[in-house]
């Protein structure tokens, strides 16, 4: 390697390092839920979640079919049935937030602290908003499926 292309790759090396510490130190809000802008917006991501529930299916039946064995598959599959899971949940609470009160958060300085549970379909909404619980999860079977396969390799 020349020592032009190794300067080079260090001045790269440098900016993502700058560029990273500087994310670091000035941050701006991250707001974990975006609003998609009227019916259009809302319809248009909810195709998305049937088509990527649509896609996951089509691919555990595939490797219930292949019989895929050996290390790594049995997570996969746990990974590939939680984010199913997620994808339900996560499109019912989109589809449930269109219909509830807006008196039924609790805000405080204009911010949402809570949430004010009396029915059934309250705490199963509530309970579309803890998406993570099932993603966390997922995100780890699919860690440890890659792992598996890594050492195979």
């Amino acid at each position: 390697m020349s020592s032009g292309a190794h300067s080079r790759l260090t001045l790269s090396h440098f900016l993502c390092f700058f560029a990273a510490l500087l994310a670091q130190l000035i941050p701006d809000p991250a707001w974990a839920v975006q609003h998609h802008g009227g019916a259009e917006g809302l319809i248009s991501h909810q195709i998305g979640h049937v088509l990527f529930i649509t896609g996951m299916v089509v691919l555990f039946k595939h490797l219930k079919s292949s019989r895929s064995r050996g290390p790594g598959w049995f997570e996969f599959k746990w990974f590939i049935g939680l984010i199913i899971l997620w994808n339900l949940l996560t499109f019912y609470g989109h589809w449930h937030q269109e219909y509830i009160d807006p008196g039924k958060y609790v805000t405080y300085k204009d911010q949402v602290i809570g949430f004010t549970i009396h029915s059934l379909a309250d705490a199963t909404f509530y309970l579309s908003r803890l998406d993570h619980l099932l993603l966390v999860p997922a995100f780890l079977f699919l860690f440890l499926a890659l792992s598996k396969w890594r050492k195979q390799a």
